[in-house]
Formats: structure tokens, C-alpha cells, sequence
């Protein structure tokens, strides 16, 4: 049984599912988005009988819910194999499965064939040691890794992942979720994912980045489009949508979309990540002319000591240019900026206040670069200061003064806008996606779509520059207030926070209107429909493939009802697109967007990829990392409430 988020379709959850029902075992998946629902998974998993629980933890912002979750399974009595996998199991595996929270092993890396294996050692009552990819406590007590595993040389090898439920709509649209590739070139320090991969090559041995080829992502892509019913938005999950070198990226495309023309796949739109340095303006007019309506630039930080500071390599002075070729193909650009880290100076802060307004026609974020676990900015923290909370959650104080107090200014009066899910930045990175898509599949007889423009980007201009005024009143008060006045510092900041907090309100009124029209467009013009027909080739794949056993595996709620595994056109409008990647447990503080049938209306898009280094909920109870309170040895008050 596999235990993982669903806040959209859970693309690890159906990899690990597809390879364990290619072995032959049978695969359920039971959803667990929120702490409360805990009792409910741990009941299910009892009621059902599993032999084995896996729990997809790929992000670490709710690492304390799953292993809790762990722990619950045991004081109910369950007595079966517990393993995790994910990005920081696989970091923090000494943690995970020696701290008694009831987790056997840790599947590490690549987890395919190793859950595979380990189901069948399980079975023949082999030595769990034995099999490779493992982490594990031996007889003595000893936290160990078995025999290291290559990380996957092919991944065509690999069976395409199950779809369990269905796919979420987009004014009318399928959702499609999708990988392409693994792994990433960059050395970003504050990455998970690059950590993952690297302790993954030192461990083992192995490409840290590696892509499907074309023909395979063509064939999955012509499955899903010809199943959902025609035409589709696909949305992937790579870490780099784009490569390297721009040539490469505009012939690997160019080969996608021949082998879609050869399996009779039509209209589709297209949404992916980006690096700035991989974009010039001839590779964006032509993944404009593939259908890409919205990339993901990893801006981070646009100082050029703090690009240095996180190891971004080339990608400050690069930034600009991608923007402005991306604009150029009309594909929408969102982005976040990761204005605190360690090093960062109150100039460094105003470079990027002044890149927000030079850009005030892409909507941002902003927050701190987190120290995750086995990053190097966790190692490199580590080295030099004492951190505060845990393994769970670290905390650090920027090294300036200075800054450090802007941060925890920003943190408390931001606290509202930034961080919550539906906090007016979060809402507002999706109003130009919004837009693209009806632009993309609907007629307009009327002319109505460019009135909806004009005010989608008075909306996105006006919050971009007013987040920026904020913060330059943010930068005002870090320079001219004694930090060893905390009442000032307190009464400054909530002052502050309750100016941005009336400014967000007719915000939050002007996206519900935005909403509502671009809702009534949608409804009163012609419904979206596809342009192509299943071609001979398309139909011999099908057969190949055998469409039914390739899309499908049991998935079940915390409920009695047992979901069709089918996709099936739900007829849910959603205008969140691009919800967290595999497990969706982003470590962004603008993530989880709802689920389509929480009843929560939601313009919400584009929430950060995992390595954006942004922190969305509040740190677990039992982290002991405080978010707004200044530590004891600052001379400031706390800011805001202990969690």
C-alpha cells in the first residue's frame, strides 16, 4: 500500500506502482494531504490488510506528518514492513529509520527496482540486507546502506506510471502531469534535488541527469491526450524542461512533437521549468510553437552577490534575456526570489526590489533560501554556526545584522500575502496562465479575451510594484530601527502588517472579479475542443501497450468508496495549474494548492518547484525552529506568534 499526498496526480506514487504491478504484486494508493487525516490512512491501511506501507516523503516540510503517521501505525498494531523513499528519507535516512519512528527501511534514490526487490525478499524471508538501495538497522542496532544501486541509466526501460483518478480540468481542460526527465545539472546549494542526485553518484555511481527519449514521451503524451477525450494541458515535472544548450532543447522538442503529429495528437498546451541561461529567443518562439503557454524561470535571486552566494552559476545575468524572449513568444513567466540567505545585504535586497520592478509584468514571491537537509547550505551552516530546531527543520540567522532583522520583518508583516495558499501572491500567479489557456482553446467571436488581458496585467503590474513599496518600507525600517528597541521593532512591524493587510483586500476582490469574467467567458463560448484523430500508428501502440492495464491501478480514500482508477472527464474547472510536483510536498511557502473538490474557489498557480528553497507551512512542533521570533541572543523582540 502506498501512502502519499494527492493534491493532483501523484507521479511517484504511480512510477513505484507501475513497476511493483509489472513484478506482479498488487498495488493500492491511499491519499494522506493533512495531518488530521492520519487516523483515517492508519484505519485504512489496518482495515485493508497491507503487508507492506510505503510513505512517498519527498519533501521535508512534511516529514513530521509521515513519520508520525509511522508511529501511529504501530501503536494501532500494525505489524507489517513500513518503508519510505523520496528526496529526504533518502538525505536523512540515518534519522528516518534510527529515531524509533517505527520506519524499517528507506528505499534510497531511484526506488523502482529496489521496492521490487524488496517486496520479494519480503515474501522469501531473504535478508532485507541483501538487497540493494536500503538503508536499515542491523541485528545489533546499527543504522546501515546496503549495497549501492546505480541510479536508472534508461528510464525508457521503465514502465510509464499509473493514473489512478482523474485528471484535474483547467476551464474545461485536462491537467496532465508528466516527467520527461530526471536530475539536473545545476549545483545550486540550497537544492534538494541536486543533493539527492549527487549523494546518489558518490553512493552508487550513476548520470544524475538523464531524459526519456522523444519517441517514449511522445507515446505516453499520445496515450494520455487520446484517453482524456482530446486536447490537453501537460504539465511537466522535470527539473529542467529545457537543457543546457538551447540547440539541443529545440531539436529534442522539434522530435516530440513529430513522433505527436505521427500518433495523430492535436491541440495540447504545454507548462514546464526552466533555467534562464537555457532560454534565448529562438528557443522560445519555437516551445511557443510546441504549445508551451508557461515556464517557471528559476530566477532565485537576482543580485549578483547572491546569485555567487547560492551557486547559480551564469544564471544572474542571464535573467533579463529570458524574460524578455519569453514575453516575446507570449509564453507566461512566473518566478520566485529567494532574497534571504545567509550572506545577503540590505543592497543585495534592493537589487532584487529593483528587479521586481523592472518586471512587474510577471508576478513573484519572495522568501529566505532554506537550509535542507544534506544541502550544501546545510553543511555549510552547520559548519559555522549553531543551527537551531532539527533534522525536521533547520533555522539560521543571516549573517548581517541588518538583514537578518529585514527578514523578520518581512516574515511577520509578508506573513499574510506571501505565505498563506490563498494569500494575494499566490493568487495572482496564476492570472496570465489563466489567460493563456482560454487564449489557447477557445474561440473568440465576441473580442473579449483582450479586454480580460488588459486587466489580467493591470492586476499582475499593480500587486508586483506595490510588493516591492512594501518592501522597500520593509528595507526603511531594518535601516533605521534600534534592534535593542523592541517595542519599536514590534509596533513598526505590526503597523506594517496591517498596512499590507489592507491592501491586500481589494486585491483579493479584483482577482474574484477577474475570475468570475474569465469563468462566464469560458462558459458562454464554444467548449474546448481537440484537432486530431488516432492515426494507424497511434492505434498498433495502443494495442502494444495495452491502453486499460497501462493507465490504471486501485487507488482508495480514507472513505468506504474504492475510486475508479480510469481517468474519466470530471467536468471540474481548476484554475491551479502546476500543483507540487510527485508528492506535491514542495518545500515552498506557496504550496498545496486545494484540492479541486474542496470547495475552495482558487486562482491559485505555478507553485514554486522543490528546489525554489521557499518554506510554505509552519515549522512542526516538534522541529523546534521558530519562524518570526527573534532568537534570544538578537536583542529584538519576537515578531509574531511561536509556533
Amino acid at each position: 500500500m502506498l501512502i502519499g499526498a494527492d493534491f493532483e496526480e501523484n507521479l511517484g506514487v504511480g512510477m513505484i506502482a507501475a513497476a511493483v504491478e509489472e513484478a506482479g504484486h498488487e498495488a493500492l494508493f491511499v491519499s494522506f494531504n493533512t495531518p488530521d487525516e492520519s487516523q483515517a490512512v492508519a484505519d485504512r491501511v489496518l482495515g485493508l490488510g497491507a503487508d507492506v506501507v510505503g510513505l512517498s516523503m519527498q519533501f521535508q516540510h512534511r516529514a513530521h506528518e509521515f513519520l508520525r503517521l509511522a508511529r501511529r501505525l504501530r501503536a494501532a498494531g500494525f505489524e507489517g514492513h513500513v518503508t519510505a523513499g523520496g528526496q529526504f528519507p533518502t538525505l536523512a535516512w540515518r534519522e528516518v529509520v534510527g529515531r524509533g519512528h517505527g520506519v524499517d527501511t528507506v528505499v534510497l534514490h531511484d526506488g523502482e527496482r529496489t521496492v521490487v526487490e524488496l517486496i520479494g525478499a519480503l515474501e522469501d524471508g531473504s535478508r532485507l540486507g541483501e538487497v540493494a538501495g536500503l538503508a536499515l538497522v542491523a541485528d545489533d542496532g546499527a543504522v546501515f546502506r546496503s549495497a549501492p544501486r546505480a541510479l536508472v541509466d534508461d528510464l525508457d526501460d521503465l514502465p510509464f506510471a499509473r493514473r489512478y483518478r482523474e485528471h484535474r480540468r483547467h476551464f474545461g481542460v485536462p491537467f496532465i502531469p508528466l516527467m520527461a526527465g530526471r536530475g539536473c545539472w545545476g549545483k545550486c546549494s540550497y537544492c534538494s534535488i541536486t543533493s539527492f542526485y549527487r549523494d546518489a553518484r558518490e553512493y552508487a555511481g550513476g548520470k544524475t541527469f538523464r531524459l526519456r527519449s522523444p519517441e517514449n514521451v511522445a507515446e505516453e503524451m499520445s496515450l494520455l491526450w487520446h484517453r482524456s477525450g482530446d486536447p490537453a494541458i501537460f504539465c511537466f515535472h522535470d527539473d529542467n524542461f529545457t537543457l543546457p544548450r538551447p540547440e539541443d532543447t529545440a531539436r529534442r522538442v522539434r522530435r516530440i512533437r513529430e513522433e505527436l503529429d505521427r500518433y495523430g495528437v492535436g491541440k495540447l498546451a504545454i507548462v514546464g521549468k526552466a533555467r534562464p541561461d537555457t532560454i534565448t529567443r529562438e528557443l522560445a518562439k519555437e516551445l511557443a510553437d510546441l504549445g508551451v503557454i508557461r515556464l517557471y524561470v528559476g530566477v532565485e535571486n537576482a543580485s549578483a552577490a547572491g546569485g555567487d552566494h547560492l551557486r547559480r552559476g551564469t544564471q544572474t545575468s542571464a535573467i533579463g534575456d529570458a524574460l524578455a524572449a519569453c514575453d516575446e513568444a507570449g509564453i507566461f513567466v512566473c518566478y520566485n526570489l529567494l532574497v534571504f540567505e545567509p550572506n545577503a545585504t540590505l543592497d543585495d535586497v534592493r537589487e532584487n526590489v529593483a528587479f521586481m520592478r523592472a518586471h512587474a509584468s510577471h508576478p513573484v514571491n519572495f522568501c529566505r533560501a532554506e537550509p535542507y537537509y544534506g544541502t550544501p547550505l546545510h553543511l555549510e551552516l552547520d559548519a559555522v554556526q549553531d543551527l537551531g530546531g532539527s533534522y525536521l527543520g533547520w533555522n539560521y540567522r543571516i549573517e548581517n545584522d541588518r538583514t537578518e532583522l529585514l527578514f523578520r520583518i518581512a516574515a511577520a508583516a509578508f506573513r499574510e500575502r506571501n505565505f498563506s495558499p490563498q494569500g494575494v501572491a499566490n493568487r495572482y500567479m496564476g492570472v496570465g496562465y489563466a489567460q493563456n489557456v482560454l487564449e489557447k482553446f477557445y474561440e473568440d467571436p465576441h473580442r473579449r479575451l483582450p479586454g480580460l488581458r488588459a486587466e489580467a496585467e493591470r492586476i499582475t503590474r499593480g500587486i508586483s510594484l506595490e510588493t516591492a513599496a512594501f518592501l522597500e518600507r520593509a528595507i526603511e525600517l531594518a535601516e533605521s530601527l534600534d534592534p535593542a528597541d523592541h517595542d519599536a521593532v514590534a509596533r513598526q512591524t505590526a503597523s506594517l502588517g496591517l498596512e499590507v493587510a489592507t491592501a491586500d483586500r481589494p486585491w483579493h476582490v479584483a482577482l474574484d472579479a477577474l475570475r468570475e469574467k474569465m469563468e462566464a467567458f469560458a462558459n458562454d463560448e464554444y467548449a474546448p475542443a481537440g484537432d486530431g484523430a488516432p492515426t494507424p500508428a497511434y492505434l498498433e501502440m495502443a494495442r502494444n501497450v495495452v491502453l486499460g492495464a497501462t493507465l490504471a491501478f486501485g487507488t482508495v480514500g480514507c472513505g468506504d468508496d474504492v475510486v475508479d482508477p480510469v481517468p474519466q472527464d470530471s467536468g471540474v474547472d481548476s484554475m491551479v495549474v502546476d500543483p507540487p510536483p510527485r508528492d506535491s510536498g514542495i518545500d515552498s511557502m506557496v504550496v498545496d494548492p486545494p484540492p479541486a473538490d474542496s470547495g475552495v474557489d482558487s486562482m491559485v498557480v505555478d507553485p514554486p518547484p522543490p528546489d525554489s528553497g521557499m518554506v510554505v507551512d509552519p515549522p512542526p512542533p516538534d522541529s523546534g525552529m521558530v519562524v518570526d521570533p527573534a532568537p534570544g541572543d538578537s536583542g529584538m523582540a519576537s515578531l509574531g506568534d511561536e509556533v
